[in-house]
């Protein structure tokens, strides 16, 4: 049964609105709170087969160790550039910023083929728009696409279904390592 969401953001300040919106869909959860991979090691481990690990908007290497003993898996929202698709965009590469971004949920494992994007949304940047108002475009966006998604984060599913990936992939294992 999962009992616990532990949410790794960017601020402190996003913890508590994501800890609300998902406490309307499951009263019963507890949260963990993490801004840094030390956090997540500070975490009991008895908690984390009942956990899944959300990651919103926060740019940490979550420890391999540390996804394996997840009993209900861990997802990371997270927005790109869509002509940098995955990378990040190379300072001398342009000196106009990206109009159009991508804003991902994605299923976080150690083994790349098994990865999976479980909610997607595009962002178009209006022409000659403000860098801190393209942030918000984007920072509001992923927003959303957490509060879309936020009935099935709480849920009880262990591996939410993907919108790109093999319908065949399924959660590795500890004894998939063997």
């Amino acid at each position: 049964m999962l009992k616990t969401i532990i949410l790794l953001t960017d601020t402190v300040q996003q913890q508590q609105p994501l800890a609300n919106l998902l406490r309307e869909h499951n009263r019963d959860l507890a949260f963990c709170s993490a801004l840094r991979a030390q956090d997540l090691r500070a975490i009991d481990p008895d908690i984390l087969s009942d956990a899944r690990l959300v990651s919103f908007a926060a740019d940490v290497a979550v420890p391999e160790k540390f996804l394996l003993q997840l009993g209900y898996g861990a997802y990371k929202f997270y927005a790109a550039a869509t002509q940098y698709p995955g990378l990040p965009q190379a300072p001398d590469e342009s000196d106009e910023a990206p109009n159009c971004y991508s804003v991902i949920a994605q299923s976080m494992m150690i083994w790349p083929d098994f990865k999976k994007v479980v909610g997607l949304e595009t962002v178009t940047i209006p022409d000659g728009t403000a860098a801190t108002e393209r942030e918000r475009l984007v920072f509001t966006r992923l927003a959303h696409l957490f509060w879309r998604m936020s009935i099935m984060i709480a849920g009880e599913v262990t591996d939410l279904p993907g919108v790109i990936g093999s319908p065949e992939s399924q959660r590795p294992t500890l004894a998939m390592m063997n």
